[in-house]
């Protein structure tokens, strides 16, 4: 089964510096896209590193139900940063 995004939702992503790539311990995958978009239609002077941050912040948030998360850089598609066994490596 395939599945259609909506026009917002690839314009999000078409947007993105970043994905976070997380594996839950109960089985499920996750893909988060980044957001650089500050409240009040306020631009970021790093929009990457506002992305890195919010990806960090969610991972700490969850960690006790992430078995692993990955930072990818989408426009290059390395490995960032790498979060397994309750520590980014």
């Amino acid at each position: 089964m395939a599945y259609t995004r909506s026009a917002s939702a690839q314009r999000l992503i078409d947007a993105a510096h970043t994905k976070l790539l997380c594996y839950y311990h109960d089985g499920n995958t996750r893909t988060w896209w980044g957001r650089s978009a500050l409240p009040d239609n306020r631009r970021a002077a790093n929009p990457y590193a506002i992305e890195l941050k919010r990806h960090q912040r969610y991972v700490k948030k969850e960690a006790a139900s992430i078995k692993v998360a990955i930072i990818y850089d989408k426009r290059t598609g390395h490995e960032l940063h790498r979060f397994s066994k309750g520590n980014w490596a």
